[in-house]
């Protein structure tokens, strides 16, 4: 428990000051994340004899994100993204065709595939969250509200709870926990629409309830979908990255279907 305080208290101010600062301090920071979340992802995929193609993965991941944080000030060039999505996949089955490893080479394609979208593409979606709002509030919103349901669903399930969520993929994670979880999530996002609006009541106290909502939902589904990979590769953590936490995977995977769902709920009903 001290080592998993200490690494909180160390990495959450470093987290606060790249996001509130932007620019290329919170680029190096998303890219290191997902940089990292990518090869172990790989790694897990590794461990079970599979032989994902790294250089591709990485190249391409770096290039979802880079690309992203240019279409920032060049709004124009969103519609190219599908081009390098395209482009991805092409350079994944040409890589196959010129290894000449025929083994697996369909499973390690779709991996390498994999790991690109659910890292490079998700991850993708924190630099567009981070520029909705000055110095990245709608991105702190989200950064609180999965903070807030992650600890309340480790202390008061692994105080109180019972019955097992999901005992094949995470044995640890109890129903108790989930709706604990769920509802801090409801109650920081109202206390964050509070503090904006500087009101007991804010006007817009239901888009902040039903955000909360959202995140506290897919937060938890992201998380056990990491899981089922680990399990899957026969793994505990992602990797012993980060002391008392496993891996940086595993410090984010709660973010990777939180971050584009609270996007698309915040330009479609809210920023409009």
């Amino acid at each position: 428990m001290l080592q998993r305080i200490l690494t909180v208290l160390i990495t959450v101010p470093i987290i606060i000051f790249c996001t509130y600062s932007g620019g290329i301090w919170f680029f190096l920071m998303v890219t290191s994340l997902a940089v990292i979340s990518l090869n172990e992802f790989f790694n897990l995929m590794k461990s079970k004899g599979l032989s994902p193609y790294y250089t591709l993965g990485n190249f391409f991941t770096l290039f979802f994100i880079v690309f992203i944080q240019m279409t920032l000030k060049h709004p124009a060039w969103e519609s190219a993204f599908s081009v390098i999505l395209t482009g991805s996949i092409i350079s994944v089955f040409c890589a196959a065709i010129f290894i000449r490893r025929t083994a697996m080479a369909t499973v390690n394609i779709a991996i390498t595939v994999l790991g690109t979208l659910y890292v490079g593409w998700l991850f993708s979606y924190l630099v567009l969250l981070r520029d909705l709002t000055p110095h990245g509030a709608c991105l702190f919103f989200l950064m609180i509200t999965i903070w807030a349901n992650d600890t309340a669903a480790y202390l008061i399930g692994g105080k109180f709870g019972r019955k097992q969520l999901s005992p094949y993929i995470s044995p640890k994670k109890t129903v108790v926990g989930a709706i604990a979880g769920f509802i801090f999530a409801l109650a920081v996002a109202f206390v964050f629409g509070m503090l904006t609006e500087k009101t007991y009541l804010p006007a817009n106290w239901l888009q902040y309830i039903i955000l909360g909502a959202l995140i506290g939902v897919f937060s938890q589904l992201s998380d056990l979908s990491e899981s089922l990979i680990k399990r899957d590769a026969g793994a505990k953590d992602s990797s012993r990255l980060v002391p008392g936490h496993g891996g940086v995977l595993d410090r984010m995977d709660s973010f990777i279907f939180a971050a584009p769902i609270a996007y698309y709920f915040l330009i479609w009903f809210i920023i409009k």
